[in-house]
């Protein structure tokens, strides 16, 4: 494999947009591949998709889920890539194949066991040719982040951000599992798959999706079949329809390749045209699908979940390229909902009707949607929640809102253009939702002249005709048990062995392929950041970046709840004040008018009021933000809507198995019953909050000294002249309160914690702290250790718990360092798996935790990942001030600690990461955190494990 060398010629013509906010560079292949490029010079690191426009709509109807599991199948490798001996490695895999058709048509239970104790009998023998997550290797040694795919309804997308120096090498690794990939190791990865399936069972979110989509359109793929397809399907997959559906659809014609970086157009086509020039286009067949039948009337679909109830509603609209999806879409859900000055926003939300209210489009190539969906308050059933959304449908059909409004959403959506592009992802993803869904760049960057141009005589005739009463489907998501929930029993299967050691010929080559070096950049945080002073005890640091259309204001306060627990009901309260001049509603209104939004924040030990938006309407939204600060007025009845709402998401809160397990059960874990997560007001003492007492408590903030971050196109002396005239300083004399301090408990004996939730999969989360305060050796190594060790596609972990024993979809152990000198080191660990695999999955950890697997070139390749993703790693400006305000917290004040990280990574050796294991992980006790069905939970093995504790919701969440 010779590296390229590149032509002299002239370089080939890119088309580009006049107008074009981005520059998008597109040039098309002979073989009918597209290539975008879009040039962004902030950080030497180029984000990367190829899109292939096939996803779940695409499934065979008697294979659904295919095009999902075929995306895990293409990390696999090839005939080059990932095989230590191809022809020996062949013959089994093509016996295994056919071991699938046979098992696939076979109907006797019996005779299907016996033949899957083949397939895994022989997939074992095969392994043995196979060189564990080679791909991963290969792109961790290029120092790639975010290494990943998914896949969606009608396209799957192949995700990495590299170094701009590895331009050629992802070039020839993509070619190359892009050329013909192989089916190694299917029958583990298919676990995988079914665990995917299992924990979809437990989200309530794809429950109502499917039954929107089934009722939007019924005979359609969007609603005959999902991305994961169903578990009858996946017991049954069929290898030669996946290389069928490979050869069909993974077509140059039918693919696109997107890149956002710092990197030279000329020379990404002479690559792409060495690398991917030769693949050969196909007649791509048609998609064709039938009309869906008209909605003739309100159609209710009810489904059921262990989270809190909610109501959807949704309309059917033609598909993306439609002027109705295009342009009438975005318009009608902006002028419901943006968060600020929709009719959902001022109706609903300002005027505490509902819990919360959202308006979103769906947009798919077929067809597209609108949809609604609100939580109810406290006391009110989901049919009420349904006539509060269709109230505001009403509004909207009458065209009772502001005629300014239309424009100010137009507004809005380029804010969030100019957001989504300061980064490559968001220039990425734009493109590439654009291609996936048929759409022409040149529409996306024309699109504002035809958007300027609807008027709100337009909108309001639309949606007389097409959001009716009559022709929605509505879907009820009620508290309570799913009958339906169908769990994938998995087949027996023998963990595999890992090969880590081993390399096919065009890894070694590959892994021997010279590239310009990047030379790291570190932050000089003093020259970067502009410190001002605004009084003794207001300080102003500044970024400035000349060429920003938006800016960024924080003003900081070092006290949050744990100070004072008013502080977090204030920040709650904040939206809902107005003025002796304007209404709370006049404010939002004002505010989104201008460009601008605004908030307070309230966490622990820190307290954040901010204002964000166009630059050009700082000055005027700076004073707004100072009035309201000054003359805010009590809000009585918003006081106790707040505190009525707060009290039912409290409750919301024991349905929603994530805040159970990684907010109150780790709390409890760390520091006990008592812990910060419970640190809050109680009901009745929010219930005798005044009104005043509040707002006295916002103004009083004045008086405390705290830190003003400024980022945008001014200098700092311009910011200090604007805020010295608007912002009072001189009364800021006083320390913040202390803060309430709470000891993290260490574990001197292995112990469970068990909570029972009911639900398809367990939940295991491991704990165990270390270090009591922040140590820069640990804190160095550690990146090095979980990189190698605990998450990413190439870790120990993968490796071990999913790819060898196919024990979990999700697993991961991080050496986690603390954000504050004076706090612990924890070591923790996650694994979601099913009931009956907990002692496999416990003590596959156990083994792997204490005895870490040594692969010298492994450990080599991880070292080398993280020297390269920081050499190519700069500080996004907007980020720098809270990048300093990390290194400060951790007694560090004005270094960048990425420094330290890369210098002494770079000196390093395997045995420093050894001994780094060997000291801070091996030995250790941990308190298992275990979240499950009781019924179905092992408890004789979980008092093997530790002392058992069980405990309940009213336990960890102190109420």
């Amino acid at each position: 494999m010779d590296q390229f060398t590149p032509a002299t010629n002239p370089p080939t013509a890119l088309l580009s947009i006049p107008g074009d906010p981005i520059q998008v560079q597109m040039h098309t292949l002979s073989n009918g591949l597209k290539l975008f490029f879009t040039i962004n010079k902030n950080e030497p690191r180029v984000y990367t998709e190829i899109a292939v426009r096939v996803g779940s709509k695409h499934d065979p109807a008697d294979t659904t889920g295919l095009a999902h599991y075929f995306e895990h199948m293409m990390f696999k490798g090839t005939d080059r890539l990932g095989s230590l001996n191809w022809e020996e490695e062949k013959a089994l895999l093509d016996e295994i194949e056919s071991l699938f058709e046979r098992h696939r048509a076979e109907q006797d239970p019996e005779q299907k066991k016996r033949l899957y104790a083949e397939i895994d009998r022989l997939s074992n023998e095969a392994a043995q040719f196979a060189a564990a997550n080679e791909y991963d290797k290969l792109v961790s040694a290029m120092g790639a982040k975010g290494t990943n795919a998914y896949t969606w309804v009608e396209q799957t997308v192949y995700v990495n951000d590299i170094p701009s120096n590895e331009l050629e090498r992802w070039f020839a690794l993509e070619s190359e599992r892009f050329r013909r990939p192989i089916l190694r190791l299917f029958h583990t990865e298919l676990e995988t798959v079914f665990e995917e399936y299992n924990i979809s069972q437990d989200k309530d979110f794809r429950k109502t999706l499917k039954a929107m989509q089934e009722t939007l359109t019924p005979t359609h793929p969007y609603g005959t079949q999902t991305t994961l397809g169903r578990g009858e399907d996946l017991k049954n997959p069929s290898q030669t329809n996946i290389y069928k559906f490979f050869d069909t659809y993974y077509i140059p014609n039918n693919m696109a390749i997107v890149m956002a970086g710092d990197f030279d157009p000329a020379h990404a086509i002479r690559l792409a045209e060495r690398y991917f020039g030769k693949f050969e286009a196909k007649p791509l067949p048609k998609f064709t699908f039938k009309p869906q039948p008209e909605l003739g009337a309100r159609t209710l679909r009810e489904v059921y979940g262990q989270e809190s109830p909610w109501v959807e509603i949704g309309w059917r609209l033609p598909g993306a390229k439609s002027k109705e999806a295009s342009l009438y879409l975005p318009l009608i859900a902006g002028i419901l909902h943006n968060y600020q000055a929709g009719l959902f926003d001022l109706n609903i939300v300002q005027k505490q009707q509902l819990l919360e209210a959202y308006a979103y489009p769906r947009v798919y190539e077929d067809f597209s949607s609108l949809l609604l969906m609100a939580k109810p308050r406290e006391g009110q059933g989901l049919e009420d929640v349904e006539k509060i959304l269709m109230r505001e449908i009403d509004n909207l059909r009458n065209g009772v809102f502001e005629d300014w409004l239309l424009e100010a959403v137009i507004k809005d959506m380029k804010i969030s253009e100019i957001r989504a592009f300061e980064k490559n992802q968001g220039r990425a993803n734009t493109i590439t939702n654009a291609f996936v869904l048929g759409v022409e760049w040149s529409e996306v960057v024309k699109r504002w002249k035809k958007l300027s141009k609807v008027t709100k005589e337009q909108l309001v005739d639309f949606a007389k005709h097409t959001f009716r009463d009559n022709n929605c489907a509505v879907v009820y998501k009620h508290t309570g048990e799913d009958q339906s929930v169908m769990k994938v029993e998995k087949p027996p299967i023998t963990p595999i062995e890992v090969n880590r050691e081993g390399a096919s010929s065009f890894a070694s080559d590959f892994l021997q392929w010279e590239t310009p070096e990047v030379a790291p950049t570190f932050v000089d945080f003093k020259k970067v950041i502009q410190t001002k002073k605004l009084s003794a005890g207001v300080s102003l640091k500044v970024v400035q970046d000349k060429k920003s259309k938006m800016f960024r204001l924080h003003y900081c306060y070092d006290m949050g709840k744990l100070n004072d627990r008013r502080l977090a009901i204030l920040a709650g309260y904040f939206p809902f004040l107005g003025t002796s001049k304007y209404s709370p509603t006049e404010i939002q209104q004002a505010m989104y008018r201008l460009g601008v939004s605004f908030g307070a924040e309230c966490r622990e030990e820190h307290f954040f009021i901010s204002l964000t938006g166009l630059e050009e309407s700082f000055e005027q939204a700076v004073k707004l933000l100072e009035h309201i600060l000054e003359d805010a007025k009590p809000n009585p009845s918003a006081l106790e809507n707040l505190v009525a709402d707060i009290l039912l998401r409290r409750e919301n809160n024991k349905k929603d198995k994530r805040t159970i397990l990684s907010k109150g059960l780790l709390n409890y874990a760390k520091y006990g019953p008592e812990n910060p997560f419970t640190d809050k007001l109680s009901a009745e003492q929010m219930h005798e909050l005044r009104p005043d007492e509040l707002v006295e408590t916002l103004k009083g903030l004045r008086q405390y000294k705290h830190e003003v971050f400024y980022f945008g196109a001014k200098s700092g002396g311009k910011i200090r002249s604007l805020l010295q005239e608007v912002h009072p300083s001189e009364k800021a004399v006083q320390q913040a309160v202390q803060a309430k301090r709470y000891q993290e408990l260490g574990s001197k004996k292995d112990k469970v914690y068990f909570v029972h939730f009911p639900s398809v999969q367990i939940e295991l989360l491991m704990l165990s702290k270390g270090t009591p305060k922040f140590n820069l050796e640990e804190f160095v190594l550690g990146e090095w250790y979980n990189q190698y060790f605990g998450y990413g596609l190439s870790s120990i972990v993968f490796q071990e718990i999913r790819e060898s024993k196919a024990l979990a979809y999700s697993a991961y152990v991080h050496a986690g360092s603390p954000t504050k000198k004076n706090k612990a080191h924890w070591l923790q660990a996650y694994v979601g798996t099913q009931p009956d695999k907990l002692r496999d999955a416990v003590e596959a950890f156990q083994a792997i935790l204490e005895n870490m697997p040594v692969s010298l070139p492994q450990m080599e390749h991880a070292r080398k990942g993280v020297l390269k993703q920081i050499a190519a790693g700069r500080i996004n400006q907007a980020e720098l001030y809270w990048a300093w305000r990390g290194s400060r917290d951790r007694g560090y004040l004005n270094r960048d600690l990425r420094q330290d990280i890369y210098q002494n990574i770079e000196k390093a050796s395997a045995n420093d990461l050894i001994e780094f294991q060997q000291k801070h992980v091996k030995g250790r006790h941990y308190t298992w955190l275990v979240l499950g069905e009781r019924e179905r939970i092992d408890f004789t093995y979980l008092k093997k494990m530790g002392k058992v504790t069980e405990l309940s919701l009213e336990d960890i969440f102190g109420y």
